[in-house]
Parts: structure tokens; sequence; C-alpha cells
């Protein structure tokens, strides 16, 4: 079989949690050819990867023991679609680590170690992905981002360069296998589920917890062909009349009535496309931010007669396969 490489394209901005109404900081290339190396002979990790997400029983855990992960750096947020946070990874699992940093390539490189000490740090979870980051003060989610460089500089140490990690290449039964959460993984064959998952929030300034605010746009294609859409894009899609019938959760307003009484905004927002690994069902999310956003999928992974390799972040999201491009380029479409 052929296989052709989807190549990027475009640029728009980055992120993975909530769609939000404003835009966030640019990601920025300040093209260095290699990092700065961090020899830190006087530290080393004294636990793992494994061991410290097994401290999660449900409830965020306030770390106040002198521990010390090890991992290499899995992820970029140089293509956007990554947004305040990186991936690292052991020998016996991976983590996201909360880091309110944009740009965050530039000084934590795919394949570079990171030591992270623990001690004052939380291990929670976001729908059960799990975190590493600090309490929350507001107590709406288990963990907030390490957002201030003194704060940085004292719990993630930088080392060396080396090899970057290769893929895992997972077969279905592996899918939710716990130590395969969280790791740059590849999985072969996926096929197009013709569904996606969107939340159109008419008023983005509003309350977004109100069903009058809410769209949900699921259990079938709406139109939807690209991985993502931008603020432009979802002003395109909403002129062309694909979403006229959709309702607001409350069942109050269509789409239409919405657009005739000029209640709706376009914003850039977050798209999951549905895929199939054999019986298991593989969300590929992504940002509204990501450069490739817009990008349309292939008309033959569209219409059934190609499939897809993709390379990136494999999580558990509500019980759910979420799988997270680093980039297009961890995307190949495979002819029949």
């Amino acid at each position: 079989m052929k296989k052709i490489l989807i190549i990027t394209m475009l640029w728009a901005a980055a992120a993975f949690v909530t769609t939000s109404c404003s835009e966030w900081d640019p990601i920025v290339n300040l093209g260095y050819d290699q990092p700065e190396e961090y020899q830190v002979p006087d530290i080393k990790a004294n636990t793992t990867i494994a061991a410290v997400k097994a401290m999660y029983k449900g409830k965020p855990v306030h770390i106040e023991k002198d521990l010390i992960i090890a991992g290499q750096v899995t992820t970029s947020d140089q293509a956007g679609n990554i947004y305040r946070f990186f991936y690292i990874q052991d020998e016996t699992g991976a983590i996201e680590i909360k880091i309110g940093k944009s740009s965050v390539h530039n000084e934590y490189r795919v394949g570079q170690w990171v030591f992270v000490k623990l001690d004052g740090l939380t291990l929670g979870a976001y729908e059960g992905m799990l975190q590493i980051g600090l309490d929350d003060p507001s107590g709406e989610y288990e963990t907030s981002y390490l957002d201030l460089q003194r704060i940085i500089d004292l719990h993630i140490i930088k080392g060396k360069m080396d090899t970057p990690v290769k893929p895992a290449v997972l077969s279905e039964s592996e899918l939710f296998l716990e130590e395969n959460m969280d790791r740059l993984v590849t999985l072969n064959g996926l096929k197009y589920g013709n569904e996606v998952f969107a939340l159109l929030y008419p008023d983005p300034y509003g309350d977004k917890k109100s069903t009058a605010n809410r769209v949900f746009l699921s259990d079938k294609t709406w139109g939807i062909t690209t991985w993502a859409m931008s603020k432009n894009k979802m002003q395109a899609y909403l002129d062309s009349g694909i979403w006229d019938s959709a309702v607001t959760a409350d069942g109050g307003k269509t789409v239409a009535q919405l657009k005739k009484e000029r209640a709706i905004e376009s914003v850039a927002t977050y798209v999951t496309q549905y895929f199939k690994m054999g019986s298991q069902d593989v969300q590929i999310r992504t940002s509204g931010y990501a450069k490739f956003a817009d990008i349309e999928l292939d008309e033959g992974v569209l219409n059934g007669t190609k499939t897809i390799n993709v390379t990136g972040i494999l999580s558990n999201y509500r019980g759910a396969a979420q799988f997270t491009l680093i980039d297009l380029d961890g995307v190949e479409v495979v002819e029949p």
C-alpha cells in the first residue's frame, strides 16, 4: 500500500481543554537549532511516573514528600494543538505537566530530559486524564498551572538532550491499558466514523453553563470536514446553513433563529473527529487555534475508501480513547 504523508499548513494558535472565547498567546518559534543543554549531576529521579500516577485514588493528591520524577519530553506546542502543558515519559509511563506558558517548545524540546520536583505540587485529573500542577484555589479544577517563573524553576529542572522517544505501536486490545495512557503512540488502520462532536456557544462571552447558550453538534458529521475550525471557518460553516436545524441544549432556538436574530458569534472552536480502530472509537480532538485547524480531511478518508495511521498522545477521556495530534506530520493517509 502506498502511504501519503499529510503535510502541515496554515496557522492559528493553541490548546486542548475547553473552548476559549479569546485568543491565546501566539506560539512563537525562536528558531533554535539545538536547545541549551542542562547537565544536572546533583539531581536524579527517586520514583517513577507510574508510581506517582498510582497515588491518585479519585481525588487530588497534594504531594508533601521529596519525590522526583524524570522523563523525556514527547510533545511540542509549535503547531498550536497543545497549549500551556507538555508530556514527559519514562520507561514506566507518561504524564502531563501543566506549565502556564506558551511557546514551551523553545525551552523544553522533544527528547530532552526533564526532572520534576513534586514536593508542593498536586496530582489531579481532568475528566480522567492525570496532570501535575498546583492546587486550584478556585476549586473548579483539581489542578492549576505553574505559571510563575520562580515556581517553574523551583520544580522543573531541565536535563540533557537525548534521542526522542520512539512511539509505541498499539493494537486495539492495548488502547485502554493503564501503562499506555498519556504515552506517545502510533495507531494504525483507523477508519472514519462519520461522526463529530463540537460544542458551540452562541454568546462566547456569556454563561457557558447555560443550556440556552449551548449548541451540541454530535451523532453525525454536520458537514464538518476539517480537523477543527478557526473563527473564520466557523463563520463559513454558519453561513453555509448546514447547522441551521441544530438547536440549543434547552430546545429553545435553532441555529437558523439565532442567525436571524444575530445572536450567535463565531470563535475558534474545538472539533472531535471520530474514527474506528476495529470496534473501538478513537476521538481525535483538535483545537480551533491549531495551525492545521482548517485543513480538510482527505476525501478518501471521509468516504471510507482510505484509512489513516496516527502518531500522538493517547489519553482516557471520560472512559473513551482520546487522541491528541502534535501536528499533522503525525497523520498518514493509507491508500487502499
